[in-house]
C-alpha cells in the first residue's frame, strides 16, 4: 500500500498502562501521527515530545497502524502547519493552556480549516468510575485536576470523522 502525504497513522492500543487507559475511556485507537512523506511521520509522544521521525522507527515502535486517507487537496499545507510545533514538549495534562501539545491536538490543529475535527467532553472513566484509578493516580501525581468535561479530542474519534477513509493497515 502507497502512503500520501498528510495521511493518518491511527495506533490501537498497545497494551501499556496508559493506552489501556486511553483505551477504556475512549476506544481502541490510542495514538495518531501524520504521514509527512513516504519515509517520515510527525506526531506527539509522551517520550519525545513533537517529532519528526522515520516511518520505519515509527513502526518499529507500534505492532500496526491503520492508515487513514483524508479528503484534502492542500496536503502540503497539513504537513506545514504540523512541523511548526516540532521539538514543543508532550502535553500530559490534556489541557488546552497547557504549553505542549498531545497526539491529536496536534493533528487538529494541523488540520485546522481542512478538516475541523470536533472537540468533545474529554473522559477519564473506566466503564465503572466517572475518573478511573489510573487517570486518578496520573493526576495526582502531576498535581492537577483531572480535567473532566474540559474540550479536547482523542483518536478514536478522529478516526470516525466523514473526512477520513481507511484504507489499510501497516
Amino acid at each position: 500500500m502507497e502512503i500520501q502525504t498528510a495521511d493518518l497513522l491511527f495506533v490501537p492500543n498497545q497494551h501499556h498502562d496508559m493506552d489501556e487507559a486511553i483505551a477504556a475511556s475512549t476506544g481502541n485507537y490510542v495514538h495518531v501521527a501524520i504521514v509527512m512523506d513516504s519515509t517520515h511521520v510527525i506526531h506527539a509522544s509522551p517520550r519525545y515530545g513533537v517529532v519528526i521521525q522515520t516511518l520505519t522507527v515509527f513502526l518499529e515502535e507500534s505492532n500496526h497502524v491503520d492508515v487513514y486517507r483524508p479528503k484534502v487537496e492542500n496536503s502540503d499545507g497539513v504537513v506545514a502547519r504540523a512541523r511548526r510545533f516540532e521539538n514543543r514538549p508532550y502535553n500530559f495534562s490534556f489541557y488546552k493552556d497547557d504549553p505542549g501539545v498531545y497526539c491529536s491536538q496536534l493533528v487538529a490543529d494541523a488540520f485546522k480549516g481542512v478538516i475541523d475535527f470536533d472537540e468533545e467532553v474529554m473522559q477519564f472513566g473506566d466503564g465503572e468510575h466517572q475518573i478511573s484509578d489510573f487517570w486518578s493516580a496520573y493526576y495526582l501525581k502531576l498535581g492537577v485536576d483531572v480535567p473532566l468535561n474540559q474540550l479536547g479530542t482523542n483518536p478514536n474519534k478522529m478516526a470516525t470523522s466523514e473526512h477520513l477513509k481507511l484504507i489499510g493497515k501497516l
